[in-house]
C-alpha cells in the first residue's frame, strides 16, 4: 500500500481556500463528532491492534459558497490504535432542499500514533456524507472517511487503512436566515394634465434711409423667426412696417408697405407659409425721432411670431 500523499491533494485543499465567497459570506463554521473506527487490511507483527475502536473529532471550516469549502479538524482514535490526527481537507457539497445536502471530502491527515513502537506520518482521506439544518445556527452530519495507511510495518509493526464512521454536530455562528422574497413596488400612476399657453418670439429689422432691402443683420433676425415657426406648427406671424418722419406722408406709407413685404417674402423663402403671415403698415404716423439715431429706430419692421402649446403638468 501506498505510503506517501499525492501533493495534488494538498493543492485542491488550498484552491478551495482561495475561493471568494459569493453564496454565504463569512459562513465559517465549528463541529465535533463521535463515532467508530474500523482497521481495516491489517497487517501487524504482534502489535497486538484490534480491530476496531473509538473516534473523536473537533473541526473547524469554512463555505466558499454553497459547492465548495475548506475544513481543518483534529482526529483521535482510541483503543490500541491511540493516533492523534490533523486534517485539512476540500469539502464539496451538493444541496438537495434547503435543508438536506450531500458532501465529499478529499484531503491529508497527518498522524501520531502510540502503536506498536509509535510512528508518524501522512495519509490521504476519502470521505462522504450528509448534511441536515437543524435551524441557522445547526446542523447535524453523518459521515464516513476511508484512511489510507496508518503505521508502518516495517518500523512500528503494523498498517492499516481506517473506515470511519461518525455523527457530528455543526454550528454556524454567522448563517442567518434565507433573505426574505424581494416583493416589488408597484408605481402608482401619475395623473398627467395639459396647460394651454402661448410662446412668442420677438424682434426687429431695420433699414437704411429711403431703403426697403434686407441687410444681413435683418436676414439674422428673420431667420429666427422662421426657425421658431418650424418648432411650432400652430403658429401666427405679424409683420408691421415703419418710417421715419422726414419725407411726405404717403409716400412714407408705401415705403413702410415695400419694408413689410420684403420681410414677408424672406419668409415665405424660409418655408414660413404665407397665410400664416399678416402685414401691416403704419408709414410715419407713429415716427417720433428727433435726432439721426432716433429716425434710424423708425426705419424697421416688428416682427411678432406667436403659438399655442400644450403643456404636461403632471402632479
Amino acid at each position: 500500500m501506498k505510503k506517501t500523499v499525492a501533493p495534488s491533494l494538498i493543492a485542491i485543499t488550498l484552491a478551495a481556500a482561495g475561493v471568494s465567497a459569493n453564496v454565504q459570506a463569512l459562513d465559517w463554521y465549528v463541529g465535533a463528532g463521535a463515532g467508530y473506527a474500523e482497521f481495516s487490511d491489517i497487517e501487524r507483527n504482534a502489535s497486538g491492534l484490534d480491530g476496531n475502536g473509538e473516534a473523536l473529532s473537533l473541526f473547524t471550516g469554512y463555505n466558499a459558497n454553497e459547492h465548495l469549502g475548506v475544513e481543518l479538524g483534529f482526529n483521535y482514535f482510541g483503543e490500541d490504535l491511540d493516533t492523534k490526527a490533523l486534517n485539512l481537507s476540500a469539502i464539496g457539497r451538493l444541496p438537495l432542499s434547503e435543508r438536506v445536502g450531500l458532501f465529499g471530502e478529499l484531503g491529508t491527515l497527518g498522524w501520531d500514533t502510540s502503536a506498536g513502537s509509535g510512528e508518524k506520518g501522512f495519509s490521504p482521506i476519502f470521505g462522504a456524507g450528509a448534511t441536515y439544518r437543524a435551524s441557522d445556527l445547526v446542523d447535524v452530519q453523518a459521515r464516513y472517511r476511508r484512511i489510507e495507511d496508518i503505521g508502518k510495518y516495517s518500523t512500528n509493526g503494523f498498517n492499516t487503512d481506517v473506515n470511519n464512521f461518525m455523527l457530528e454536530l455543526v454550528l454556524h455562528p454567522n448563517r442567518g436566515e434565507s433573505a426574505p422574497a424581494v416583493v416589488p413596488v408597484v408605481a402608482q400612476p401619475t395623473e398627467v394634465t395639459y396647460e394651454t399657453r402661448t410662446v412668442t418670439a420677438d424682434g426687429s429689422i431695420y433699414f437704411g434711409f429711403d431703403k426697403s432691402d434686407l441687410s444681413a443683420d435683418s436676414r439674422a433676425t428673420l431667420d429666427e423667426v422662421a426657425l421658431f415657426a418650424q418648432d411650432n406648427p400652430d403658429y401666427q406671424v405679424e409683420l408691421a412696417g415703419y418710417a421715419d418722419r422726414l419725407g411726405n406722408a404717403e409716400y412714407n406709407r408705401k415705403l413702410s408697405e415695400r419694408r413689410a413685404l420684403a420681410a414677408k417674402d424672406y419668409l415665405v423663402e424660409r418655408g414660413v407659409a404665407a397665410q400664416n403671415i399678416q402685414t401691416a403698415w403704419y408709414g410715419s404716423e407713429l415716427a417720433d425721432g428727433q435726432t439721426a439715431a432716433e429716425r434710424q429706430r423708425d426705419r424697421r419692421v416688428d416682427a411678432k411670431a406667436q403659438a399655442t402649446i400644450e403643456v404636461e403638468i403632471i402632479e
